[in-house]
């Protein structure tokens, strides 16, 4: 009887553990997820899909780092970017590429289009496993909302 109960604890723990899965994030397509908070916000700038390689023009990029980014004519702060990095490790030094980009972006704002500056500092920037995301948009709660929906 005591080693049913024990297999039947044991059998227990082993599904639970394979639904909890190892810990990772979700695989996710970056470039749907950039697609999604560019169609799924209003903005008011149109934000225009740069060439991959261009992306690195913008900001440092880790190494294996890819990056899906939409960005605006330079008359708002809005902008869109779904890093995707071999590992977490990668991720979070992207994300802090990605930060110091931002603090950049409030600085120059701050003299160019004081308005925008407020885009900038209520930002999206979220780590996800082995991705990082940025938003600039006027409702970072959308924003919030539709990153969320892609890791469910």
């Amino acid at each position: 009887m005591k080693k049913s109960r024990l297999t039947a604890v044991l059998a227990a723990l082993v599904l639970l553990a394979a639904g909890c899965g190892n810990g990772a994030a979700k695989e996710i397509d970056p470039k749907a997820l950039a697609d999604s908070l560019v169609s799924g916000i209003a903005y008011d700038d149109e934000l225009q899909l740069l060439e991959e390689d261009a992306v690195a023009v913008y900001l440092d990029m880790e190494e294996g780092v890819t990056a899906s980014m939409y960005m605006g004519s330079g008359s708002t702060a809005e902008e869109v970017a779904v890093f995707d990095a071999p590992d977490e490790e990668t991720a979070k030094k992207q994300k802090e590429h990605v930060q110091t980009y931002l603090e950049d972006q409030a600085e120059s704002f701050r003299d160019y289009i004081p308005e925008e500056t407020k885009r900038v500092e209520s930002a999206v920037l979220e780590q996800k496993g082995k991705y990082v995301v940025l938003c600039v948009s006027g409702d970072s709660d959308k924003a919030k909302e539709i990153i969320e929906e892609a890791f469910k």
